[in-house]
């Protein structure tokens, strides 16, 4: 009799995690909902300038975001959407959505999923760190390609004061809090640029996270880096 091979292990595995996890979500009745006590403000908690960085007015820089702005309004309570010019030229396009009581599964509106929705191929997902002021950022990179455009793109999402990088992470942050009989809020960060030159635009990402976070006032931080930002 042959062994079950390594792909139908993980496949069960993952399957009955699924599972387990609904099963949970079901069961459970979170009374208190994370954050609840103080209301966010995207549009004026980011800077529009800091650091040699500045909103686009122009918009010559834009970049469209693959997720329309009324899908996105269904699923999010806030969300900001900018383009930030440096002094050297450098575009970036950041992103951050907001979910309030995450009393709903986030996991199909990471970056993988709707940029794949909006036809690109993604590829060369990583799992890393960005290195800021304010401390080690984990952060999940990835390439999105369409036709001629190549757009690298660092995210995270923020769950109750947890970073999280992919379903996974996301998911077991949730039900840890499920069991405490707490429903965390979510946020969503992401930054991106057009660009051939991956390594490069990861290392300007870098810089733009870090230049961003320390311009963000320090007892506002929690709101893109729980925790990290207390």
């Amino acid at each position: 009799m042959k062994s079950p091979n390594k792909s139908f292990l993980v496949s069960l595995a993952l399957g009955m995690f699924m599972v387990l996890s609904g099963i949970l979500t079901i069961v459970m009745t979170p009374a208190v909902i994370a954050q609840s006590q103080t209301q966010i403000d995207l549009d004026s908690l980011v800077p529009i300038e800091f650091d040699g960085w500045k909103v686009d007015a122009s918009g010559s820089g834009s970049i469209v975001n693959p997720e329309a702005k009324e899908g996105l309004d269904k699923i999010y309570s806030q969300t900001l959407t900018r383009t930030y010019v440096s002094k050297q030229g450098d575009y970036i396009m950041l992103s951050i959505a907001y979910g309030g009581a995450q009393k709903t599964d986030m996991h199909a509106h990471r970056p993988e999923i709707c940029y794949a929705a909006g036809g690109f191929d993604v590829g060369k997902m990583t799992k890393t760190y960005v290195e800021t002021p304010v401390g080690r950022i984990p952060v999940m990179r990835l390439i999105a390609t369409q036709g001629i455009r190549v757009e690298p793109i660092t995210y995270w999402i923020r769950v109750g004061d947890s970073l999280t990088r992919g379903w996974l992470e996301q998911k077991l942050t949730a039900i840890g809090y499920g069991l405490t009989g707490k429903v965390p809020d979510g946020l969503l960060v992401r930054v991106s640029s057009i660009s051939r030159d991956e390594p490069g635009s990861f290392r300007i990402q870098q810089a733009f996270v870090a230049a961003m976070l320390q311009a963000i006032r320090s007892e506002d931080r929690f709101w893109l880096i729980g925790r990290m930002g207390s």
